[in-house]
């Protein structure tokens, strides 16, 4: 039995392939204990090649899948998970990599606190290269234990997002997973966003390492970075079918005003994406935006935890609840470039 299960979706990763794939092999825990689960989504360039050369190499540790047909990363995970041995699980980004003791250093306090998730900081590195950092670079604080025993500690995680909304930076328990079917949405990008609040509402406990571990490669050919594509509107198709999962499942009644302002803060991060992702933000998409947004959270003032916004993050929710035509969004959209910078 292996301690964990590493799931890397890999799609058109030719070039960054050895960069992760030798920082998992490397890690101190050992490989032995790790179990390499890669998920080639349907590449056109040489990501399966260069995978099986991994594979013979470390035929005992390295297990690959191929998919005839592209599903985005969300399904990519899925079928990881079901191929998945290991108690705990770890989500890695093919174009992404690990400092050398990522999986030491998240793995003993799961093995010391009760918990369900162990996560940590990253590093957002724009380097081509195989590197790491300084011990003075890496500390980024004291490490915090969070028990969510209670309905207001969950309430607390769902407002907070404490555990990190990335899926990499995480050691999770699978089995944790699986009971609470939490899953990504398929065939979509932004995938991420449905998980990360189910895993904050459903994990009991986290252990929250205040290290930079991870190194998330800043890819500007990748798919969330990538420039006036329509598959950024699958931000808003995201949103709907988790707030239609918190119907199903009864979350809307124990954590209504706390799922309102999740869903606000997505509002944010939604025109925010509008703005720098397209060249001419685009005022229909805006518009679909709002009439999904105040359709589910119908008076975004009443939400107590408004006050956690800022002025300015307040001031762009307004604008999804008033009149506002061509003219005032494209004004919204300067302001908003300004205060964000053009990338």
């Amino acid at each position: 039995m292996k301690a964990i299960s590493v799931i890397i979706p890999c799609y058109n990763v030719d070039a960054y392939l050895d960069r992760c794939l030798t920082s998992v092999v490397s890690q101190t825990i050992g490989t032995e204990n790790l179990e390499i689960i890669c998920i080639d989504d349907a590449s056109s360039d040489g990501t399966w090649e260069r995978l099986k050369v991994w594979e013979r190499q470390y035929p005992d540790h390295i297990l690959l899948i191929r998919q005839e047909m592209n599903r985005r990363q969300g399904a990519a995970r899925n079928i990881g998970l079901t191929y998945a041995s290991a108690d705990w699980v770890a989500f890695v980004d093919a174009d992404d990599w690990l400092e050398p003791d990522y999986l030491e250093q998240l793995y003993k306090p799961a093995m010391e606190y009760p918990c369900d998730v162990v996560c940590c900081g990253e590093v957002r590195d724009f380097s081509d290269a195989l590197s790491y950092l300084d011990e003075k670079t890496r500390e980024a604080g004291q490490d915090r234990y969070i028990v969510t025993e209670t309905e207001e500690a969950r309430k607390y995680m769902i407002t907070s997002l404490a555990g990190g909304e990335a899926v990499w930076g995480k050691l999770v328990r699978r089995k944790t997973l699986l009971e609470a079917q939490i899953c990504f949405p398929e065939d979509l990008v932004y995938e991420d966003m449905y998980w990360h609040t189910m895993l904050h509402i459903y994990a009991s406990g986290f252990y929250v390492v205040n290290k930079k571990l991870y190194h998330y490669f800043a890819n500007y050919q990748s798919t969330a970075l990538s420039m006036n594509e329509t598959w950024h509107m699958d931000w808003l198709t995201v949103q709907v079918e988790k707030w239609a999962e918190y119907r199903r499942r009864g979350l809307l009644e124990r954590y209504r005003e706390e799922l309102e302002f999740d869903c606000l803060r997505d509002a944010v991060g939604f025109l925010k994406l509008i703005v720098l992702r397209y060249e001419e933000p685009p005022f229909s998409f805006f518009q679909l935006g709002r009439t999904l947004i105040r359709g589910m959270v119908p008076d975004y003032r009443a939400n107590p935890y408004l006050v956690h916004f800022t002025d300015f993050y307040r001031a762009l929710l307004e604008a999804l609840y008033v009149p506002v035509g061509r003219t005032e969004f494209e004004e919204i959209a300067r302001q908003a470039r300004r205060y964000w910078g053009e990338r």
